[in-house]
């Protein structure tokens, strides 16, 4: 594993490691074995519905996140550059299967901390520990708050919700790949009616339109134009 300050600097921009000094942190690289990977092209590092054993910190470069709808009528992908950490909240729980697609895009360095290792860290560091749950505890909040919004007003309104409500990030750009007639039983409305309210978006140059796909090069833009 890499032992120069850079590695431990980009450590420190995944909120999991905040507040942990450099000492601690190769005290925790002693005790545990912590797996370090570079790509140089695009590899999944994990799939929807996969059994989610290990802890997964990306520190550079390009993520692609997709997820398929349980009926398999609609996907959503979106891309993430940031420094991320692969589905926390998956780790424990009654569910510990991941719920969407991660894959480098091409370049990235990422590392693994299998889950007996995450359970040793949670129980010795606090640091870590307290970072953990207010992680997942901010996740959780973030996803009650979306159920006590105000109702959207229009159709256009209603398709921004419906994206943002499955995103991982509000931002970003973003693939929804879904056939007319599921997207408009999902926004309860004519396939008519979701047809022009899609056209005027491209028109504005807040979307594009391909078959069967809806591409929204930034999610604030469009945000801001409904």
């Amino acid at each position: 594993m890499p032992s120069d300050q850079s590695f431990f600097d980009k450590l420190l921009l995944l909120p999991l490691f905040q507040g942990i000094g450099r000492g601690e942190f190769m005290e925790i690289a002693e005790r545990i074995r912590i797996g370090f990977y570079k790509t140089n092209h695009e590899q999944v590092l994990v799939e929807q519905d996969e059994f989610c054993d290990v802890l997964i910190f990306v520190l550079r470069g390009e993520v692609c996140i997709s997820r398929v709808s349980d009926n398999h009528t609609y996907t959503l992908t979106e891309w993430n550059q940031q420094p991320m950490v692969v589905q926390p909240e998956a780790l424990f729980g009654l569910n510990t299967r991941y719920t969407r697609r991660y894959a480098t895009t091409h370049s990235a360095e990422y590392i693994k901390v299998d889950k007996a290792a995450v359970r040793d860290i949670l129980f010795y560091y606090p640091t870590f520990r307290i970072n953990y749950l207010n992680l997942v505890s901010t996740q959780m909040q973030q996803a009650s708050r979306l159920l006590w919004r105000p109702m959207a007003q229009t159709l256009g309104e209603r398709f921004v919700r419906f994206v943002v409500a499955r995103s991982v990030r509000p931002a970003g750009r973003k693939d929804l790949e879904i056939k007319m007639e599921h997207l408009s039983d999902e926004l309860l409305d004519t396939r008519l009616n979701v047809s022009r309210m899609l056209h005027t978006f491209a028109d504005n140059g807040l979307i594009e339109m391909k078959r069967r796909h809806i591409l929204i090069p930034s999610l604030e833009k469009l945000l801001q134009g409904v």
